[in-house]
Formats: C-alpha cells, sequence, structure tokens
C-alpha cells in the first residue's frame, strides 16, 4: 500500500508542475492584440493587452464534458 502512496505523490507532483509550466508560459500579447493561449491541462483561454476583465473570445467548446474553453480569439482588440 505504501507504493501506491508514493506514486500517487509523484504523480500528484508532475500534473501539478506542467500546470505550473503552461501558466506560466502564457504569451505575452502587444497593444490591441488578443492571442490563443493552448495548454496542456487547463483550459485554453484568451489573453489580451487590456485589463483582467476584459475578455476577447469570440467562440468556445467543449472541454471536459461540463466546461467550456476558447476555440477562436477577436482578431484586434480596443484598449481604453
Amino acid at each position: 500500500m505504501k507504493i501506491f502512496g508514493v506514486l500517487g505523490l509523484i504523480v500528484l507532483i508532475i500534473v501539478l508542475a506542467t500546470v505550473a509550466v503552461d501558466v506560466a508560459s502564457t504569451p505575452k500579447p502587444k497593444k490591441g492584440q488578443c492571442l490563443l493561449a493552448k495548454r496542456i491541462l487547463p483550459p485554453d483561454v484568451c489573453v489580451n493587452s487590456c485589463t483582467q476583465v476584459f475578455d476577447c473570445t469570440a467562440t468556445t467548446r467543449p472541454y471536459a464534458v461540463f466546461f467550456t474553453q476558447a476555440a477562436i480569439c477577436l482578431d484586434a482588440v480596443i484598449c481604453e
């Protein structure tokens, strides 16, 4: 039984490291640009140079049965 606990801990560490690397490697958009950030485990998102509340997602697609993720982002955004 100890081996399952150790293996579970190793798998958990690998998953958390993958998520951290995914989120940390999100591209930095230029002013007025909206980019689709493709990720391995977390859902894909649209990132932009505006405030965090502004969402430039044009369309979504299913993700993990009950959720959605960004499919297409707007071409250009106007930040005020």
